[in-house]
């Protein structure tokens, strides 16, 4: 979940901001319903309302909705916007809505579960005909000079002194993706358009492309970085790209094993895949760069699924023939969920399970700690 002071450089990011205003203000006629899905602190609800909506149904599963729940009595829209929180795509709604606007993306737009929320939005909320907002991202990928951002990440591992060998990290952080600030001047390569999102028609939630870039210039290849220009309607959009004004989102960033020198009109071929696993991504890219003026060719297959830190007991548990156990904790999760049956309070449950589940809740204030954050999240 984001933190206020995040939803606070959204709003001053005035590229995004101004963009997403005359968009909402555009799309949205008099007499509208709108969705404002992952919808923060409630920013495009209240743009909307102020375009004329008649409805907004404000959507989000953070405990950031009761904020925009203040924001809406300090405009004077208690009476038009709805604010329902949880999962949006565990959410009915009594209507149909004219447009569905929402920003969930991170540095770039595959995402946690955003892609599966716009198109269940698209599906189930959008009226036939209707608005969505964004309407496509297209993505592009270069290569990228960046040795303060490249260092700040490796260099720990390297050689730390004090004799002392921390290597071994290291694979595991440069099998990362990580969010950078570019400059334009970065660039060793012409962007290359890896793939286009269009959120009006059946979203397709992975995106793999092979690119074929050639070095513009004389430098040193750190990796590969990613970002997206956005239309969000009609022909309104903004860039989330290397520039002179960076963007709240920033880019993306898929580091090589080890800086290459290159050189103008050298080839590099890189294979970038996002592909959805659980609620998040893995993202795999491989690069091929041929041997050119005396340098040896160099080939780099990394994967974030090489950069995350599995046990395999924990690789285990996710194949298809587990059988699973509860374990104690396990068996004390589904004791106090069961025990939310609408008629004991919260203390009486607590105390119940520390006297059940000793060796889990030490204290009676440790099981009520638990079955609150339990109701906070599923009771109704």
């Amino acid at each position: 979940m984001y933190r206020l002071d995040e939803f606070g450089d959204m709003v001053a990011d005035k590229a995004r901001f101004e963009a997403y205003a005359d968009a909402v203000g555009r799309a949205v006629r008099p007499g509208d319903v709108v969705v404002d899905l992952g919808c923060g602190p409630g920013i495009f609800a209240l743009l909307a309302c102020r375009a004329g909506a008649k409805r907004v149904y404000a959507i989000d599963g953070g405990d950031v909705i009761h904020l925009a729940r203040r924001l809406a009595a300090a405009n004077g829209f208690t009476d038009r916007i709805e604010f329902l929180h949880g999962d949006s795509r565990q959410i009915e709604l009594p209507e149909r809505a004219d447009v569905v606007v929402s920003d969930v993306r991170g540095a770039l737009p595959f995402f946690n579960d955003a892609l599966p929320s716009i198109e269940d939005a698209r599906v189930r909320f959008l009226k036939d005909g209707g608005a969505q907002i964004p309407q496509c991202d297209v993505l592009y990928a270069a290569i990228v000079e960046a040795p303060e951002y490249y260092n700040r990440i490796s260099s720990p591992w390297k050689d730390p002194g004090r004799d002392i060998d921390l290597s071994t990290p290291l694979s595991l952080i440069l099998n990362g993706v990580y969010k950078v600030r570019s400059k334009r001047e970065q660039l060793l390569t012409e962007p290359h358009n890896w793939c286009t999102l269009d959120y009006t028609a059946h979203l397709n939630t992975r995106a793999s492309a092979k690119m074929h870039f050639r070095a513009t210039r004389n430098g040193v290849g750190h990796g590969v970085t990613a970002w997206f220009e956005a239309k969000l309607f009609e022909n309104i959009g903004f860039s989330s790209g290397p520039g002179p004004v960076s963007t709240v989102y920033g880019q993306g960033f898929l580091p090589w094993l080890e800086p290459v020198p290159l050189e103008a009109g050298q080839q590099i071929e890189v294979d970038l895949h996002a592909d959805p696993v659980g609620g998040d991504y893995i993202w795999r890219w491989e690069t091929k760069i041929p041997a050119y003026s005396g340098q040896p060719e160099r080939i780099f297959r990394q994967s974030t699924f090489e950069g995350a830190q599995f046990m395999s007991e924990t690789l285990r548990r996710h194949a298809v023939d587990y059988v699973p156990h509860l374990t104690e904790a396990g068996l004390a999760e589904h004791w106090l969920l069961q025990a939310m049956n609408g008629v004991a309070p919260l203390q009486e449950i607590a105390q119940a399970a520390a006297e059940k589940f000793p060796n889990v809740f030490r204290r009676q204030e440790d099981a009520f700690r638990r079955v609150s954050t339990l109701a906070e999240r599923f009771s109704r």
